[in-house]
């Protein structure tokens, strides 16, 4: 059966949004299925009576309406007389029930327009999850993206096909935000809102110093070494204190690297931020004592 031009433009539209936007193909065809009943419910006042079939391989666009054949009808909608009735099936009678084809024309161009703007919103819509599924399981990790802009002290980042922003206060005094320059951030959380998902970065949260030792330090990702407690100014200074399970490793060695070069990675990244590493201790005035350093603790009282 050949295509009316109406079926080519949507068939056309529903091939090329699948592809581009990798969107399941039922999703979009139950989209124009809804636009087009709007349609018609505009222009009869009901679409109880109506079904719609699209076939997504060739496009063509079915709709039919069961309407009840009568010898004077009353309803347009809903009935149809018996002599048009018996153009299409000889044999009907009156009283009995017939599908009847409605072209797609008919509608003119308000249904390809609905239809248009049905699967505009739909694809937003498609598009806003998937940024959400995507980075959902990606809180509490760090990502790496290109600097796109920076406005208000806002730094946004992309992120492959998304854009994710460092809001002013979580970015670090010092970091240098040129356009097309690699940074690498810590996911917060990702907000919902009526524009869709905002995937929020840090470069100031504890956390984000912790993961980069683990990405520096193999002892830290595999468990050797733990990181116990972090103290951290963003852009100043930063003290950690590390505790190794292993009696034959040391902690804040491993952090430190051979002439500096763990150490030296993780403040390269944060901008300049010194770094003070510090081995636990279960003994509170010797904890204590070690945070403290350089200053020299004269005198220690507890209180519990």
């Amino acid at each position: 059966m050949a295509l009316k031009p109406n079926e080519y433009a949507i068939a056309d539209a529903i091939e090329n949004i699948c592809k581009e936007k990798s969107l399941d193909s039922d999703t979009i065809l139950q989209t124009v299925k809804e636009s087009l009943l709007k349609a018609i419910k505009k222009k009869y006042g009901s679409d109880e009576n109506i079904q719609i079939d699209i076939n997504s391989a060739s496009g063509s666009i079915s709709i039919k309406a069961l309407k009840k054949v009568v010898r004077q009808p009353e309803n347009p909608a809903f009935e149809i007389s018996k002599n048009d009735a018996k153009l299409i099936n000889p044999d009907i009678k009156a009283g009995e029930d017939i599908w009847i084809d409605l072209p797609l024309a008919e509608f003119g161009r308000n249904a390809i327009q609905m239809a248009k703007q049905q699967l505009i919103q739909k694809i937003r819509e498609a598009e806003r999850e998937q940024i959400f599924q995507d980075f959902q399981h990606k809180v509490g990790e760090v990502v790496s993206g290109l600097v796109q802009r920076v406005y208000k002290g806002n730094i946004y980042l992309t992120l492959g096909k998304n854009e994710a922003v460092i809001p002013a206060t979580d970015v670090i005094v010092g970091d240098i935000a040129l356009p097309g320059k690699n940074m690498r951030a810590y996911v917060t959380h990702i907000d919902k809102d009526t524009r869709g998902p905002q995937i929020v970065l840090s470069r100031t949260v504890p956390e984000f110093l912790q993961k980069l030792f683990e990405f520096e330090v193999p002892e830290i990702y595999d468990g050797l070494v733990e990181i116990v407690s972090i103290a951290r100014e963003p852009g100043d200074r930063s003290k950690i204190a590390v505790y190794s399970t292993n009696a034959k490793i040391d902690p804040v060695g491993a952090c430190v690297g051979l002439k500096g070069s763990r150490v030296q990675a993780v403040v390269k990244e944060l901008a300049g931020e010194k770094i003070d590493i510090i081995e636990f201790s279960i003994d509170p005035e010797t904890y204590i004592s070690r945070a403290l350093a350089p200053a020299t603790v004269v005198f220690t009282e507890l209180y519990t």
